[in-house]
């Protein structure tokens, strides 16, 4: 697909980068929706405060943007945090949708999970494994 689109071949590692900006991208935005104030989320008097968390959540997308891409640049042993925090991402999705509306559910899995699953099938691939150890 992307070879149409851009002219150029993508390999499952470089593919998984790119899942991993969009996650990263997809972390920093939701912490951000949360953190600050928005017409689009309404609490209701009795629910907790999400602020701290959200900050949480910025800066996690914000350490996982410039761990991947210092990866890209070629610093090897990023390899590790970037699979850390996309396991530590799946992990959480359970959690964060724990008595939540079933739309918010369809929501946050579809567009977080399914991220994060062709970040980790495609970085774990032989093709990917290969392509990092040649870096």
């Amino acid at each position: 697909m992307f070879r149409n689109l851009l002219g150029i071949e993508l390999s499952q590692l470089r593919f998984a980068l790119m899942c991993s900006y969009i996650g990263s991208f997809l972390l920093v935005a939701t912490g951000l929706m949360f953190a600050l104030p928005s017409i689009f989320i309404e609490f209701t008097n009795d629910a907790p405060d999400f602020s701290t968390f959200a900050w949480i959540l910025v800066v996690v997308g914000i350490v996982r943007f410039i761990s991947t891409y210092m990866y890209a640049m070629g610093k090897k042993f990023l390899f590790y945090i970037v699979v850390a925090l996309s396991i530590l991402k799946i992990i959480e999705i359970p959690a964060a949708v724990i008595g939540e509306s079933t739309g918010f559910i369809i929501w946050y899995v579809l567009l977080t999970g399914i991220i994060e699953l062709l970040l980790l099938l495609n970085i774990f691939s032989k093709n990917a494994r290969e392509e990092h150890s040649k870096i």
